[in-house]
């Protein structure tokens, strides 16, 4: 019990037994104020504790959650590295994929350039063996030896000639298909220096100036790229037809 309530309770038996003095009365009264304010207002001693208490579990509340703070963005960034750490491996197989994948298209390619020059007249060479069984065929029809018969030896030549001039239009058919032209120009055409190779220039008083006075060579294009110029012989030009 507090010594209020002990106050209170001497009172209350001198006022029941009735036996008080002023004297006593007097001294309870004195000191009772004094025990009203002990009981009310507590000392600065007694405050401390509790000060030191309420000031102390802010701290341990502080300590504690930047502890659990810390502890969750640890495991965030254990997660993050762990799902990092997947796609960086992704993206690495798909790295090493995409360069298999272009090193086996860089082989393809490479053997189907390569095929292409070794095979790509494989159609051009086989039509020229139609020519080559022509020529064995007129070869072999033709005698080793010449006759002393003179019909039988113009049969023979006239069966030689048949046979070279079905070659020659075979091979030309051949050269047509395969985009193999011809640059045959004729007489008196006009000299064109991108189809045509002047072997020398003539001086012809009754031929025009700058035109083809004769063909040596056939030229040939594939296509519309030159392969040979037609060689021939133009008429020179005049001094007075250069002004």
């Amino acid at each position: 019990m507090s010594l209020l309530s002990n106050c209170l309770f001497v009172r209350q038996i001198i006022c029941r037994t009735g036996a008080f003095s002023p004297s006593v009365w007097m001294n309870a009264s004195r000191l009772s104020p004094v025990f009203r304010h002990s009981s009310t207002n507590p000392s600065p001693q007694e405050q401390k504790p509790d000060e030191t208490t309420a000031t102390s579990n802010p701290s341990v509340e502080n300590t504690s959650q930047p502890e659990q703070k810390s502890d969750v963005n640890v495991k965030q960034l254990q997660e993050q590295n762990v799902k990092l750490t997947e796609d960086v491996n992704e993206f690495k197989d798909r790295y090493k994929r995409a360069l298999a994948e272009t090193e086996n298209t860089r082989i393809r390619f490479t053997k189907l350039v390569n095929d292409a020059k070794i095979f790509g007249i494989q159609g051009f060479c086989k039509d020229l063996l139609e020519v080559a069984d022509i020529l064995n065929l007129a070869l072999t029809n033709t005698p080793q030896q010449p006759s002393t018969d003179l019909a039988t030896l113009t049969k023979d030549f006239n069966n030689l000639r048949q046979g070279l001039a079905m070659t020659e239009e075979r091979m030309q058919k051949i050269f047509t298909k395969n985009g193999l032209l011809q640059i045959k120009p004729n007489e008196g055409d006009k000299f064109d220096p991108n189809f045509h190779d002047a072997l020398f220039q003539a001086k012809l008083p009754d031929k025009t100036s700058g035109t083809i006075i004769q063909v040596m060579k056939t030229g040939y294009r594939l296509q519309d790229r030159v392969i040979r110029a037609a060689q021939n012989v133009p008429k020179i030009y005049s001094p007075i037809e250069y002004n």
